[in-house]
């Protein structure tokens, strides 16, 4: 292979996109957004996606239980659905099961993926086991379906667009700095940041009102933090952001919990990661967002910024601005500047 070596997870996953090569023409989004997309013909596109949680990474079961564990493993992969507009229909599971481990608790991980498959309307279908000598590895791909003209993507930013999310953020990346720390917190701040990191809730009705209503210009769940994820849309886009830190919703139990771990409740919020809250940007006026969203039942969306002219995601405070693009979760970044979770 020619040329310098690629830099960070993203870089990585350029490098394999050039080697792979162009997609068929009935792909109409390949890599680089939530899902693949193909187009089988009829009404509607197919949503592949896939995701891996490995035992020392992603999860601890010391922190989490088996059950948990398999429950996860959907949610985030259904999270990528909801974030193009779509609804899971069928699963895949791959279960990598350490030999030396009773082989019988692999069943808690598969009562948590059946769990999890009824609450968000998917079938698990096939997929293999193997040992994993090094640990429990647990890979999900789904499959769904979009409606033609609903597909939501990365792409679809435009200057003077507002920038939301769907719900608080960084209780997620509190709970898992809480664990790793062992600190004490108040049972009533502790519950829902543990919770938050452990059971994820993606918004799969949020991502089909924003796509089915075309509330949304783009669209990202917030996986790897804000930072990272908003870039995604600004790269895919064309475009620069500005988040306003004013604006960006925390939790209640945040700020009691980030005081605790001596950690910014912003940071946590803006860079941890593993909210699985949607992120989006529209031209509708927010008050018709707010209108729409409570009309299906949901908690208004909440502005965050807006899209402007550039290249870069700023974040404006009583400081001034400054640049947080790229900060955010990465598997391969050794320096992981801004990484709280």
């Amino acid at each position: 292979m020619n040329g310098p070596p690629p830099a960070g997870e993203f870089g990585l996953i350029a490098a394999l996109a050039d080697l792979f090569g162009p997609p068929p023409p009935e792909v109409i989004l390949g890599i680089g957004d939530d899902c693949a997309v193909l187009d089988p013909g009829g009404p509607e596109y197919l949503l592949l996606t896939l995701d891996t949680l490995v035992e020392g990474v992603h999860f601890h079961l010391a922190w989490s239980t088996l059950r948990q564990v398999g429950r996860k493993a959907v949610a985030v992969n259904v999270s990528d659905i909801a974030a193009m507009g779509g609804q899971p229909g069928y699963a895949l599971l791959s279960l990598g099961w350490p030999p030396d481990r009773e082989l019988s608790l692999a069943l808690e991980v598969g009562a948590g993926v059946a769990e999890a498959a009824r609450q968000w309307h998917l079938a698990v279908i096939g997929g293999d086991t193997i040992a994993s000598p090094p640990g429990l590895t647990l890979t999900v791909a789904l499959m769904g379906r979009v409606p033609k003209g609903e597909l939501l993507t990365r792409a679809g930013a435009k200057v003077g667009d507002g920038v939301y999310v769907t719900g608080p953020l960084g209780a997620a990346a509190a709970g898992l700095e809480a664990l790793r720390r062992g600190l004490p917190l108040p049972l009533e701040v502790q519950e829902p940041l543990l919770k938050a990191h452990r059971d994820p809730v993606p918004q799969l009705a949020a991502g089909r009102l924003l796509a089915e209503a075309r509330l949304a210009g783009a669209c990202i769940d917030l996986s790897d933090g804000v930072a990272s994820d908003l870039g995604h849309i600004c790269r895919m886009s064309r475009v620069g952001a500005r988040i306003r830190a004013e604006l960006v919703p925390l939790p209640p139990a945040l700020a009691r919990a980030a005081r605790t771990l001596g950690l910014d409740p912003l940071a946590l919020a803006l860079f941890g990661g593993e909210d699985y809250q949607l992120l989006f940007t529209s031209a509708v006026p927010e008050h018709h967002l707010a209108e729409r969203f409570r009309g299906a039942g949901l908690p208004a969306p909440c502005r965050i910024g807006e899209i402007i002219p550039g290249a870069e995601v700023l974040l404006a405070g009583p400081g001034g601005e400054q640049v947080i693009s790229g900060r955010g979760y990465d598997h391969f970044r050794l320096d992981r500047e801004g990484e709280v979770g």
